[in-house]
């Protein structure tokens, strides 16, 4: 079953995010997700098992064009957890954040992901998004 998610997810968000190569406390993740969950920009969905337990999500943020009437759909972090791959969950996700990315009257969706993941890139491909390498990035870090 997709749904929002909720504060109390973020205990079995933690492992997902680990496995995707980031590491997080539940507190610094807790933070995170408060904005996620209470944000009318942003949305955090859930696979949740029939014995409760998640076994992906995905998170989704939407900005405003200037140039034009509408939005953009970004996607922010998406993960099923690798025993569950293959299984129509991340299609599931995929289609649950598209539906309120079109809800909220984005004109395009789109994603970031990194070099190395290559079975992501094949998933996003065959779910019609195309490659686009005119990201440019600069850190803010100090």
């Amino acid at each position: 079953m997709i749904r929002s998610a909720k504060p109390e997810d973020c205990n079995q968000l933690v492992p997902l995010l680990v496995e995707l190569g980031y590491e997080i406390s539940e507190k610094e993740l807790l933070s995170q997700a408060d904005i996620y969950i209470d944000s009318e920009s942003c949305t955090l969905l859930v696979f949740e098992t029939d014995e409760g337990s998640i076994s992906g999500f995905i998170a989704g943020h939407i900005f405003p064009l200037i140039h034009q009437t509408g939005y953009v759909g970004r996607i922010m972090a998406f993960i099923v957890g690798e025993k569950f791959q293959s299984s129509g969950i991340g299609s599931a996700l995929l289609d649950g954040l598209e539906s309120w990315f079109k809800e909220n009257k984005c004109l395009r969706f789109e994603v970031n992901s990194g070099d190395h993941r290559n079975v992501a890139h094949e998933f996003y491909q065959s779910k019609g998004y195309e490659i686009d390498e005119r990201r440019f990035v600069k850190s803010n870090a100090t």
